[in-house]
């Protein structure tokens, strides 16, 4: 299967370690159509703390969407950039921090913003329309896009989301958060975006400390999809992760991703497919153990294994990844 935007392990200490991976689904190389998906993982530090900042978009895909991979690695640009601007400049007034403060209600919707000016420049490259001129609902549309944020720093984490996928935080003593919870409203191949008319009011975001750490997993739907029972069965998959990387460390785990999202697609939904993994330390104020490793992982020798979660799911695409590939429609 084609390899597309994968990331090398960054370190951000002394918050933890960070990684993605993006593959194209078994539909989409078969049609020949191109990966919907991206992230970007950018980390930095600002007068001692560290910063890092996780962005995951699935692109809609469809005649409605054609642009909609592009749309993808803008949103994940924007999410990036709009942080790296809001930075102070050096000698300023006043302290920053990256998920605390007045004004983080309003990330998200500066990550909108930047992304339609993003779209609208993009657009005039393509198109010939003025990079400054108004591209209407349709252009942004063309473009449509799913998104999720992770912000996070020495003690805290804030989290952003606007339309599907998963964010799930795999705590040391193995109890799972959903930050985010799921939109029931949203049924089928309906979703919202970044393109949608009331965008702004449809993101959902929560803030949670770092505690005791663990694993955060960050993943576009075509992932969870690949599961028989997707409520259940990715949180034994979460996990599975957890415990691979506590017994293996990121970095080994990051170089088996490939084949492991590969393996669900081509026995499940058939969508591409994209995974980011946050391994968090404990805060520095948080009190009780880090992550504990299992016995199995311990002993399990070099490899990492096979994919975690115990197999794999027919999913919703079923067989050999011969379903829609994830296609989806914008909401507005």
């Amino acid at each position: 299967m084609e390899e597309t935007r994968e990331t090398v392990p960054v370190s951000i200490p002394p918050a933890g370690w960070a990684c993605g991976c993006t593959r194209r689904g078994t539909s989409h190389v078969r049609d020949g159509r191109p990966c919907q998906d991206a992230h970007a993982i950018w980390s930095s530090s600002f007068m001692g703390e560290p910063i890092l900042v996780v962005a995951v978009a699935d692109g809609h895909g469809g005649g409605k969407h054609d642009l909609s991979h592009c749309g993808a690695a803008l949103a994940v640009h924007a999410a990036v950039s709009e942080v790296i601007a809001s930075l102070p400049v050096p000698g300023g007034e006043g302290a920053w921090r990256p998920v605390s403060g007045s004004g983080d209600e309003e990330l998200q919707n500066r990550v909108t913003a930047r992304w339609k000016g993003c779209v609208t420049a993009d657009a005039g490259q393509r198109m010939g329309l003025s990079p400054g001129g108004e591209g209407g609902q349709d252009l942004f549309s063309r473009y449509g896009t799913t998104l999720l944020i992770a912000l996070i720093d020495g003690s805290e984490c804030w989290v952003g989301q606007i339309g599907d996928g998963d964010i799930l935080l795999v705590r040391p003593d193995g109890s799972i958060e959903a930050p985010v919870p799921k939109d029931e409203t949203l049924l089928g191949t309906v979703t919202y975006s970044l393109s949608s008319r009331d965008s702004p009011g449809l993101w959902r975001t929560a803030r949670f400390p770092l505690g005791s750490g663990g694993l955060l997993l960050m993943a576009t739907d075509g992932l969870s999809d690949s599961f028989e029972n997707p409520e259940t069965e990715f949180q034994v998959f979460a996990r599975s992760l957890f415990e691979r990387v506590a017994g293996y460390g990121i970095e080994r785990v990051g170089s088996a991703l490939p084949g492991w999202l590969d393996a669900y697609s081509l026995n499940g939904s058939g969508d591409d497919m994209t995974l980011a993994l946050v391994s968090l330390n404990p805060s520095q104020r948080a009190e009780g153990p880090g992550p504990q490793v299992s016995e199995a992982g311990a002993a399990a020798g070099n490899g990492t294994g096979p994919e975690p979660g115990g197999g794999i799911g027919s999913g919703a695409g079923g067989g050999l990844g011969s379903g829609p590939g994830g296609e989806k429609t914008d909401a507005s």
